[in-house]
């Protein structure tokens, strides 16, 4: 399945402008502090384990001659296709609960702990590769946003840590989870509150990233662990976690175990409980930071008119955090605009207003 523009009529929104095909341009890497030009034949030769790492997984977001549409500021914009998007998610996380649980059934008792880390951190490392291979897929199809900008790549300098902080998120956020939560004891269920399970715990995951987020911008003193995150001015997703150390282990530590204990009184969350809710929002992280020029919400919160409100979040919301600020910013949420909202943080948006989104017109992933 492939990223699609649908050929029926726009929507009322969209109808007095024309669909354009615009013809796929060569994509600009960044020049700047995240000069990356490691991938060029010339360098290969250069090349260590982690380079190779990263080009035999497909991750690196802008590789050798890559190309995507330029499209002009007032063409139609497409969105997602959220059906889609759940059953992008689910064909994932499904057989994966599936392998444990019939494993349950076979030894009579469930994973030893150890074991537990290592085989959600192994989900969470393909998951999150297949999701950086798919939305480099997407891109060369529906194009960037700011398309005369350069886009940052995985720098020079960094090609270690960048991978490092990749595989930190996907060992050590079940870690986490499985030294609080687990209990190889008790059976294998998934509440059947779930589907508001998820958009609640996004929502407490959201509530604690906008304000340790926002004090980190606002305080000089802490200032100093985000500024490495923001000198992606137009990043790809696989600069979502490139940060400071300390920065890194509040966003894949502290932050998910806040948002559980915040839960932990109003409903039983269990591990696996927990995992699905934390694949919905490791999710629309990476997509937050992939640029794409498509609109549309997180399939987290279908079941809240986030739209009707105006506290949904856009892919714009946050490549917008990224290029029209700096320590002065706004947009502080990573999930929703609700908390930017309510406390008077948010930007607006310039090239996905409401009279150019056309809604007829759906993208969806690619499967792989």
């Amino acid at each position: 399945m492939t990223a699609s523009a649908s050929s029926k009529p726009t929507s009322a929104p969209a109808a007095a402008t024309k669909k354009q095909q615009r013809t796929p341009q060569p994509i600009r890497p960044s020049q700047g502090p995240l000069k990356s030009t490691w991938h060029t034949p010339e360098n290969k030769s250069s090349w260590g384990l982690y380079h190779w790492l990263i080009h035999l997984i497909g991750v690196d977001p802008i590789p050798q001659n890559s190309t995507a549409p330029m499209h002009e500021k007032d063409d139609p914009v497409p969105v997602w296709n959220n059906a889609q998007l759940h059953l992008w998610i689910a064909m994932r996380v499904v057989p994966a609960l599936a392998i444990q649980y019939a494993y349950t059934l076979w030894a009579g008792r469930n994973f030893h702990p150890i074991a537990n880390i290592f085989y959600w951190g192994i989900f969470v490392s393909l998951f999150g590769s297949n999701l950086l291979n798919v939305l480099r897929s997407t891109a060369s199809k529906v194009g960037y946003l700011q398309p005369q900008a350069s886009r940052d790549g995985i720098p020079d300098v960094k090609v270690t840590e960048v991978l490092n902080s990749l595989l930190m998120t996907a060992f050590f956020r079940p870690a986490a989870a499985t030294l609080v939560i687990y209990n190889r004891d008790t059976p294998m269920t998934l509440s059947p509150w779930l589907p508001l399970m998820v958009p609640a715990f996004s929502l407490a995951v959201d509530f604690w990233f906008y304000w340790y987020h926002r004090i980190m911008h606002e305080s000089d003193a802490l200032w100093k662990f985000h500024r490495t995150h923001h000198t992606a001015k137009h990043p790809t997703p696989i600069l979502t976690l490139y940060a400071d150390m300390e920065q890194e282990w509040f966003d894949v530590v502290f932050i998910p175990l806040l948002a559980y204990f915040t839960l932990r009184p109003l409903v039983e969350m269990s591990y696996f409980d927990w995992m699905v809710c934390w694949t919905h929002v490791m999710f629309i992280e990476l997509i937050g930071h992939s640029g794409l020029r498509i609109s549309g919400t997180s399939p987290a919160f279908d079941l809240i008119p986030m739209k009707r409100f105006d506290v949904d979040l856009v892919i714009e919301d946050h490549d917008n955090h990224h290029s029209r600020g700096w320590k002065k910013s706004g947009n502080y949420g990573k999930q929703t605009r609700v908390w930017d909202r309510l406390f008077g943080t948010v930007l607006p948006r310039v090239e996905t207003p409401d009279h150019l989104i056309d809604h007829s017109d759906k993208v969806c992933l690619p499967q792989f």
